[in-house]
């Protein structure tokens, strides 16, 4: 048996093993994006491995003071003493969780669905909120998109300017608020302890440092439903204001992303916890501060409904007839996404969680459960929508990680599982991501950034059998740079509807381009012509020859890794 002092030093020996033993078995990693044995393919495991050794031996240093500590003054002072005392948690835990997003702003946008969501900002940046929401779902096409988040994108764009920067500042500022709610979400159910420990175990999962740069929905709806759930129980606790907050943060939380509707499946269940099992208050009253929430919930969402009827029940439809049965081709297991894509001390804390909750019968372990469990019941293997759960299993962790006798101990498990999920996404990760083809977009689009031709003429030339259309990439170099693009589409391959229709990349072949990028600017006579294709050995079409006889090759983007089927390549003409 362990002495008390001697299990300081066994986190980070398991820290290694940790690693080492995904790293063997790593080709039973199915993720879709950053798989081990994709990124080790390109990533120097040696490296990550002396990375890994070097933090382990610092930590265990640290771990040794610790233990002097111990021979000294005896074991420190309850964690929720220290806690309670520090004021500056929340403000230190925001600033922790931006620095890491920020180191990750160099990724470039790996995700197509980027496309989409540039396309829907940029349509209220230069038309406005009004166009915005009466066009949504006609000439903003809306696939199967909710307006809350593009929406957030646009006005970012018409107050702040057209740039990736700026959209990256808020979807990291939504990631430290996040960060901030696990904290304060654990606070409000148990206590600070349990909030640290979750805030902490939450930035354990490699993969979700991957999204916080890209323009996507994902962290801005995990922002959301974690809101919705903190909001709900401090209504429940104290009435007031915090209902008119909580109504408010239910709507965006439903106007996020269609997956969400099933997740906030959890807000009944806080209900019944709370104002059936809690005697903190009277259970009428806290039915009736629940029903006044959510029928003003309701109320908003019914209105939003009603208003766009015809595009919300379209969408729903696709949503069952493609994108329902499509999610079994794009499955990615449950040993991928908590073993590999979340730190395996993260994963065994939550289980131990379980068995911790029963023994105690706490009926609040519920709610950070429940959605978990969903997750397993439904078999939602896909781990995009899974995002939205991970501050619930971070709080699952940390519940079972109060299960492990002395504190100094379980900080120095936080240390190990935090360290060794920063140096992968790091050292792996991050240079894995910078190689993919869609960096040739970002390069390019900041290639043309720098030229001195006041709008772009952009073609789009595909060959006769692409994965799927290469329209969608002219929004995402756009996104990129700030110049006026005047896109001639004529190379582009026509897809017929029924192939379309079963495509794994269907949206790209039913994307619009929008009506901005033919007429920016006002004039087609450009001295800078960009060709976007899939392969930069590609043959130009006749037209396009001749287009650039008075034009010559000024730069050439072709980085490939040999990985996805979808490939991108930019060539830059220049005048002579």
């Amino acid at each position: 048996m362990l002495k008390a002092g001697d299990r300081l030093f066994l986190p980070p020996l398991l820290t290694l093993v940790s690693f080492l033993i995904p790293y063997v078995l790593r080709s039973l990693d199915d993720n879709r994006l950053t798989s081990w044995h994709w990124v080790f393919g390109l990533a120097d495991p040696v490296r990550v491995f002396a990375a890994l050794t070097t933090g382990s031996a610092l930590i265990g240093l640290f771990a040794g003071f610790f233990r002097w500590r111990q021979s000294l003054r005896g074991p420190l002072p309850r964690f929720r003493e220290l806690a309670s005392d520090c004021r500056l948690c929340p403000y230190v835990i925001f600033i922790v969780y931006v620095l890491c997003g920020i180191f990750f702003w160099k990724v470039p946008e790996v995700n197509i669905d980027a496309s989409r969501y540039f396309t829907q900002a940029k349509y209220l940046e230069l038309f406005g909120v009004r166009y915005f929401l009466s066009e949504w779902g006609k000439e903003v096409n809306a696939w199967t998109d909710l307006p809350l988040i593009p929406l957030l994108y646009g006005e970012v764009f018409r107050f702040f300017g057209e740039s990736r920067f700026n959209v990256q500042l808020l979807t990291t500022t939504l990631f430290g608020l996040t960060g901030v709610l696990t904290f304060k979400t654990g606070q409000e159910l148990w206590d600070e302890e349990t909030g640290i420990y979750g805030a902490g175990f939450l930035l354990c999962i490699p993969y979700l440092y991957t999204q916080v740069p890209l323009m996507l929905v994902d962290v801005p709806v995990m922002f959301f439903i974690l809101l919705s759930i903190f909001t709900l129980v401090r209504a429940l606790r104290s009435g007031g204001v915090w209902i008119a907050f909580a109504s408010l943060s239910i709507f965006c939380a439903f106007l996020s992303k269609y997956s969400s509707w099933l997740m906030l499946s959890v807000l009944p269940v806080t209900v019944c916890v709370f104002a059936l099992r809690s005697e903190e208050f009277p259970r009428k009253t806290g039915l009736m501060r629940a029903g006044v929430i959510f029928s003003a919930s309701l109320v908003l969402v019914g209105l939003f409904i009603l208003f766009d009827y015809d595009v919300v029940r379209d969408q729903v439809r696709l949503l069952l007839s493609y994108q329902k049965p499509a999610l079994k081709r794009w499955e990615e297991s449950f040993f991928s996404t908590f073993l590999f894509q979340t730190h395996p001390f993260l994963t065994v804390f939550a289980i131990v969680s379980v068995y911790a909750a029963l023994v105690k019968r706490d009926w609040k372990y519920l709610i950070i459960l429940w959605l978990v469990l969903l997750v397993v019941i439904l078999q939602i293997r896909r781990i995009r929508y899974v995002i939205m759960v991970f501050p619930l299993l971070a709080l699952m962790a940390s519940y079972g990680l109060r299960s492990v006798k002395g504190v100094e101990t379980r900080i120095v498990i936080v240390l190990c599982a935090l360290m060794s999920s920063l140096v992968l996404a790091v050292t792996a990760y991050l240079p894995f991501l910078q190689g993919l083809s869609m960096v040739n977009l970002q390069k390019a689009g900041e290639f043309l950034d720098r030229s001195s031709s006041p709008r772009i003429e952009v073609h789009v030339i595909e060959s006769p059998e692409p994965a799927g259309s290469l329209r969608v990439a002219v929004p995402i170099m756009d996104i990129f740079t700030g110049k006026p693009l005047i896109v001639d589409e004529r190379g582009s391959t026509v897809r017929p509807a029924a192939v379309a229709a079963v495509s794994p990349l269907r949206f790209t072949w039913e994307f619009r381009t929008p009506s901005y990028y033919r007429t920016a600017g006002g004039s087609t006579d450009t001295d800078t012509v960009a060709v976007i294709s899939d392969s930069a050995g590609t043959q130009l079409p006749p037209y396009l020859v001749e287009r650039l006889r008075a034009f010559r090759l000024v730069k050439s983007f072709e980085a490939y890794e040999g990985i996805f089927s979808f490939r991108t390549s930019v060539r830059i003409y220049e005048r002579r």
